[in-house]
Formats: structure tokens, C-alpha cells, sequence
């Protein structure tokens, strides 16, 4: 189980980790960003529940990944708690509220903004609403717009993502786009 939470605005990494210091969360390290996978702070609540500060540049964003930690399980509730503590400390944008403000901007730079902070949204698993936001931006007119789409596809590789992105791959107008959706359809199982 993974639950991705977007801060409303951007987070200092120290702020966070002074909040994680006062829940007395163990703290794990600090891993640089490697070719295949962003920097990272984490964290362990003493319930086996682990959280993962993220700074992804490929999204040119900052948000966190909480976690089921332990080999044995733990508990949603856990999970919960722990996601209920973050929330209470920052604020945060849910994930129908990223959708609904990728629909709402006739401007396509605030659309690409909220495809980064929807692929960072993306969980584990399929989520119908985030699906058709990177179906309808994967062909919108914008090649920015679709350049994200891609992207985001790339975070959430999901089979009902996959014909959509092909057909990207294959035939876009655009040969950046065209390149990106290339790059995930290596995802897609």
C-alpha cells in the first residue's frame, strides 16, 4: 500500500524533517537522486509505516510517499494515522482536487502544472479519475500539455493508460511527444 500526498505549496525539506523528529519518526537516510530514481528522505514510525519525502526534478516537485513499511504488514490504520498526522501539519491537495483543477485552467501552462502534481498523485493502484486526465491530456492541442501526459504516464503505467500512450509513441505531431511516450511505454507491462 502507497499513499503519494502534493503539498499545496512547496515544503522545505528541514521543515519536514523537524515534524518528523517531533513524531518521533526513526529517520532512515537521505539517498541522492540516481539515474533511475529521485532524492529521498525517509522516515519510520515505530508502527511500520514508512515515509518517503521525495524531491523529483523530472516533475520539479517535492511530495510524499507513505507507505506500508513492514514485511509482516501494517495496518491501514497505521497508514491512516500517519497520513492523518501529515495533513494535520501541512496542507495538502487531495487528488479529486488536482482533477478537478487540471479540467478547470483554459491555460495549458497551469494544465502541464497539475499533470506533474497528478503523476505525482499516482499510487499503486488504478485510479479511474487520474486515467482520463492523462488520456485527455495525452491528445490535447498543446504539445506541452501532451509532453506532461506522457510524463505522468510514466508514473502511473497502468494497462488502461496503454493504447492511449501508443498511440502517442507512434503518431504524434509533435517528436518530443512522440519520444516520451516512447520512454513510457517501456513501463507498461
Amino acid at each position: 500500500m502507497r499513499l503519494n500526498v502534493i503539498f499545496r505549496d512547496s515544503i522545505d525539506p528541514q521543515i519536514f524533517a523537524r515534524f518528523a523528529e517531533g513524531q518521533n519518526w526513526a529517520f532512515q537516510g537521505t539517498y541522492p537522486a540516481v539515474e533511475s530514481a529521485p532524492a529521498e528522505m525517509v522516515w519510520a514510525t515505530p508502527a511500520g509505516v514508512g515515509l518517503h519525502l521525495i524531491e523529483d526534478a523530472a516533475l520539479d516537485l517535492i511530495y510524499l510517499s507513505i507507505e506500508n513499511y513492514s514485511i509482516k504488514g501494517t495496518s491501514p490504520e497505521a497508514v491512516r494515522s500517519t497520513l492523518n498526522s501529515v495533513t494535520g501539519e501541512f496542507d495538502t491537495i487531495p487528488t479529486q482536487e488536482l482533477i478537478d483543477l487540471y479540467y478547470a485552467e483554459p491555460d495549458w501552462n497551469a494544465r502541464v502544472l497539475a499533470l506533474m502534481m497528478i503523476a505525482a498523485a499516482a499510487g499503486e493502484d488504478f485510479a479511474p479519475g487520474i486515467c482520463q486526465v492523462i488520456k485527455h491530456g495525452i491528445r490535447f492541442d498543446q504539445p506541452d500539455v501532451r509532453k506532461a501526459a506522457a510524463i505522468a504516464s510514466m508514473y502511473a503505467p497502468w494497462p488502461d493508460l496503454k493504447d492511449a500512450i501508443s498511440a502517442a509513441a507512434n503518431s504524434d505531431s509533435d517528436e518530443q511527444v512522440r519520444d516520451l511516450a516512447s520512454m513510457a511505454l517501456i513501463n507498461f507491462k
